[in-house]
C-alpha cells in the first residue's frame, strides 16, 4: 500500500480513461452486451469462439450483469419465474420443494450441468496504442475459464468463487484499433462450494445463479496503474473538526 498525495492521486487518476466515447465517468470502458449459449449446443473450440469475427449465430444476446437463466427469461425462453410456479417449470428444477438446491448437485439431464459461454466483442481506438490495458469483473458464479483473443487467460482453478473481482493484464493481448474478443466459460457451483445461497421462501433458480453476476470493463493506464483508492477520516473526538485525510491506493507496475 503506497500512500499518495491529493494531487498526486488526481493527476494519476485522470490519465486513466480510455476514451470519451463508450466509458463511463470512471474512465471504465463497460463491457455490457454479450452473446451467451450452452457448451452442450456443439460451439466451436475455445480458441475460436474466443476470437473476433466469430459467427455466434443461434446465441442469446444479453445485457450483463445476467446470469444464465436470466438472459433466457428475458428472451422469453422460459416464462416469468416469480410468476406463479413458472420457475419449476425451468428444465433442471427438480429439487424437492422447500429443500437447498444450493446444497444439493445438479441434475445430470440440467441443462445447466454443462458449462455455459459468455462471449462479447469490443474496439479499442488507434490513439490507445502502447497503453497497458486491464480487463475487470466484479462478479463471476461460480467458476470460469477466461480467454482473450484466443489466448486463455485463466483457468477454472483460479477463478472460483462467486463473491470475488477480478483484474487480468491483458496489454500483450489487446489490439488498438480492430476488434478484440474476450469468452467466459462460466460453470455453476458444486453443493461444496462457498456460492451464493437461497432459501424455502426465495428459491434456488435451475442454474443456481451461473454466470457473470457483476459488471465487466475494460480499463487502461500508463506504465503505473491505480487500483482500489480509498479515503480514511481522522478526527480529534470528540471535536468533529479538523479532519484529517488520508487517502492510499495499490499502485500496479504494469511493465516487466
Amino acid at each position: 500500500m503506497l500512500r499518495l498525495s491529493r494531487a498526486v492521486l488526481t493527476c494519476l487518476l485522470l490519465a486513466t480513461p480510455l476514451s470519451a466515447q463508450g466509458t463511463d465517468a470512471g474512465g471504465r470502458k463497460s463491457l455490457a452486451t454479450w452473446w451467451v449459449q450452452s457448451s452442450a449446443a456443439g460451439t466451436a473450440n475455445r480458441g475460436v469462439l474466443s476470437k473476433a469475427g466469430y459467427d455466434a449465430g443461434g446465441w442469446h444476446t444479453v445485457r450483463v450483469p445476467s446470469t444464465v437463466v436470466g438472459a433466457l427469461v428475458d428472451k422469453g425462453v422460459y416464462a416469468d419465474p416469480y410468476f406463479g410456479m413458472n420457475l419449476r417449470s425451468i428444465p433442471g428444477t427438480t429439487y424437492p420443494i422447500g429443500e437447498r438446491f444450493t446444497l444439493l448437485p445438479t441434475p445430470a439431464d440440467s441443462p445447466f450441468k454443462p458449462s455455459w459461454w459468455y462471449r462479447t466483442e469490443f474496439e479499442v481506438p488507434p490513439s490507445a496504442a502502447g497503453r497497458s490495458f486491464a480487463l475487470h469483473f466484479d462478479g463471476i458464479n461460480y467458476r470460469a475459464n477466461v480467454w482473450v483473443n484466443g489466448q486463455r487467460i485463466a483457468k477454472s482453478d483460479e477463478v472460483a468463487g462467486a463473491f470475488r473481482r477480478y483484474d487480468f493484464d491483458v496489454t500483450r493481448l489487446i489490439k488498438a484499433g480492430a476488434a478484440n474478443a474476450v469468452a467466459v466459460e462460466v460453470f455453476a457451483p458444486e453443493p461444496h462450494d462457498l456460492a451464493i445461497m437461497w432459501v424455502d421462501w426465495s428459491p434456488t433458480p435451475a442454474d443456481k445463479n451461473m454466470g457473470l453476476w457483476g459488471k465487466a470493463y475494460l480499463t487502461v493506464s500508463g506504465p503505473l496503474a491505480l487500483r482500489f483508492p480509498h479515503v480514511v477520516s481522522t478526527l480529534p473526538l470528540p471535536a468533529l473538526k479538523p479532519a484529517d485525510l488520508s487517502i492510499s491506493a495499490e499502485v500496479w507496475n504494469t511493465t516487466d
